[in-house]
């Protein structure tokens, strides 16, 4: 096979892979690396990769019978070229801008921060940087801006297509939460579109640096996304990649969405499509199946993004990517966690956009109706009215923490109003109760601690956590219940001194679901166990692990509610108004009011 049939076979099996598809440790880099069909520049610029000493590290035995394949040595032999070519390439540059930090990487290119230095209308036109007619005038534009640059050479058929389909989207949608393209150019080594530069990220480092956000933050997102999916619906089209790295923010204090990287949206027809397109972790069940499909796989992925927003965790977890296709394909339905600290019209919109079937998945117009969305207030200021009297109630009963856990939800419910409320008024009203809450829940948080300080106590969520503390009954240091020789107890004394190290981290939550795994092991190996001597050790160690798990219970709720108060706190804040202005306003208000009576 001559190298030109050989390249040519290779495009035509990465035409296939449109998702991430293997996810290999190499040797020579010492990280992993995801292929993909347009192959990540800024991944492979970073790896230097000789073939002849590479060596897979795979993650289990089945997973390295996957990769011993010709595929999988075409896919690395082009993997080098591409390296090689990137290697090769001369440094972006357009003579009317400086360009800055590089931003990271698209489906088909790198991306830059860049300033403009000088009015583009007042440049003649060269051979050497070729530019539409139809730019706007330097004054339309703003100061910082967003460059994709994408390497002529490295152009294959499918990255070309790609590239045209995403100029030509760009070009015919503007909508305030879509990444505006401004304007495009080339010169002999990089086509350059000129984008919406959005200073806070994506929403994948959003997420990652808050673990997870609550309600009344995920919200505004949410009602965001809706107001462009429904931009697309009426459009015909479907982006068919969304995922938080494809979801820009203008900043991170008062984030607005901006919806990125078209490259693999598409017109939707009557037939459907049947080409695999998009990011494993984020596509729908049916884009797996031979079925075709249609625009209802972008809210599959609204759902899993919002999965993966309010839980700080990715739906699916798995160790291979045969693993992660297989219960994507999975016939089993989407449980969300039964503990889950979300109101019931957000279960019900994850219940609804996380239906494997596309025909029992919720519809679009439902989707832009849905109370979650566009609330009707009724319900929620009631459940914040009924929380509000429980806290009371507890606190009136001496109940100090369960009277503070009822103060965090309410001021959660209505810093959620707040971020819907469209009543000027009342939301003014609501941020006054969050600014009186806040101080009653400060005040309730002090008295906790007075309490425990004065009762000779100390507090859970700051115990010492000496060694000694964590250490196991000393009577199983001398093995009687035979662990090396009991697989089953073996596991689950295991998993409770996973619960110990846990609780050394400050991972309380982690550690009370290693000790529940630990314990009813236990209790049932105790129920049938007819060895007296032996059945008394497992209650003594039962009787200790249980103490240990109680109190990493108190802890885990002590850390969950100073989370939550400090995340409302936070999303208070980053509304617009602080509690302080907003007293300030009443203020003013009353005051002008009592001038008016007087005049």
């Amino acid at each position: 096979m001559n190298s030109h049939q050989h390249e040519k076979n290779v495009r035509m099996i990465l035409s296939l892979f449109t998702w991430r598809l293997i996810n290999i440790h190499f040797v020579t880099c010492k990280k992993p690396i995801l292929l993909d069909t347009c192959m990540n520049q800024s991944t492979l610029s970073s790896c230097k990769i000789e073939i002849s000493s590479i060596k897979v590290k795979p993650k289990d035995q089945h997973f390295y019978n996957s990769c011993v394949s010709p595929v999988l040595l075409m896919l690395i032999a082009y993997v080098h070229s591409m390296t090689n070519r990137q290697e090769s390439q001369p440094t972006p540059n357009l003579p009317d801008y400086a360009f800055g930090e590089r931003l990271g990487a698209g489906t088909y290119g790198t991306v830059y921060k860049a300033r403009l230095i000088s009015n583009i209308l007042s440049r003649p036109s060269s051979a050497a940087y070729n530019r539409p007619t139809s730019a706007r005038p330097t004054s339309a534009l703003p100061a910082f801006y967003a460059i994709k640059c994408i390497s002529r050479k490295s152009l294959t058929k499918t990255t070309e297509d790609l590239l045209i389909n995403e100029i030509k989207l760009l070009k015919g949608i503007k909508h305030e939460h879509i990444v505006e393209m401004y304007d495009f150019q080339w010169d002999e080594n990089y086509i350059y579109i000129i984008m919406e530069y959005c200073a806070g990220g994506d929403m994948s480092m959003f997420i990652r640096s808050r673990q997870l956000l609550s309600e009344a933050r995920v919200r505004p997102f949410v009602k965001q996304i809706a107001k462009v999916l429904k931009f697309l619906y009426e459009k015909n089209i479907s982006h068919m990649d969304l995922k938080p790295e494809n979801i820009l923010l203008t900043s991170v204090e008062k984030p607005i969405l901006k919806i990125a990287d078209f490259g693999v949206a598409q017109c939707i027809g009557k037939d459907g499509s049947r080409s695999i397109r998009g990011t494993l972790m984020y596509m729908a069940p049916e884009i797996l199946s031979s079925h075709p499909y249609d625009n209802r796989v972008d809210l599959w992925s609204v759902g899993v993004i919002l999965y993966e927003c309010l839980f700080g965790r990715p739906l699916f977890t798995f160790t291979t990517i045969h693993d992660l296709i297989d219960t994507i394909k999975s016939d089993t339905p989407i449980e969300i966690p039964n503990d889950a600290r979300i109101s019931p019209e957000c279960r019900s919109l994850l219940e609804g956009l996380l239906q494997r079937d596309p025909n029992q998945r919720i519809s679009f117009v439902e989707f832009f109706r849905h109370p979650f969305i566009f609330a009707d207030l009724s319900a929620q200021i009631a459940r914040a009215d009924d929380f509000l009297q429980k806290a009371i109630h507890y606190e009136q009963s001496g109940d100090l923490q369960k009277a503070l856990d009822y103060r965090v939800r309410t001021l959660d419910e209505y810093v959620a109003i707040t971020k819907v409320d469209e009543d000027a008024d009342r939301k003014r009203i609501f941020k006054m109760k969050i600014t009186q809450g806040v101080s009653a829940a400060e005040d309730l948080k002090k008295r906790i601690r007075e309490t425990v300080t004065n009762s000779g106590l100390t507090p859970p969520a700051t115990a010492s956590l000496s060694s000694s503390s964590l250490s196991p009954p000393t009577i199983m240091n001398t093995d009687p219940l035979d662990l090396n020789n009991d697989q089953v107890l073996f596991d689950a004394y295991q998993n409770c001194l996973n619960g110990n190290q846990l609780v050394n981290a400050f991972r309380f939550a982690q550690a009370c679901e290693e000790y529940e795994k630990g314990l009813t092991v236990m209790f049932g190996v105790a129920r049938t166990e007819m060895d007296p001597m032996k059945k008394q050790i497992l209650r003594e160690v039962i009787t200790h692990f249980l103490s240990k798990a109680e109190s990493a219970k108190q802890r885990s709720e002590t850390q969950r509610i100073d989370l939550a108060f400090q995340k409302i706190k936070e999303d208070s804040a980053n509304d617009g108004t602080t509690p302080d202005e907003v007293l300030n306003d009443e203020k003013k208000q009353s005051a002008a009011t009592q001038t008016c009576c007087l005049q």
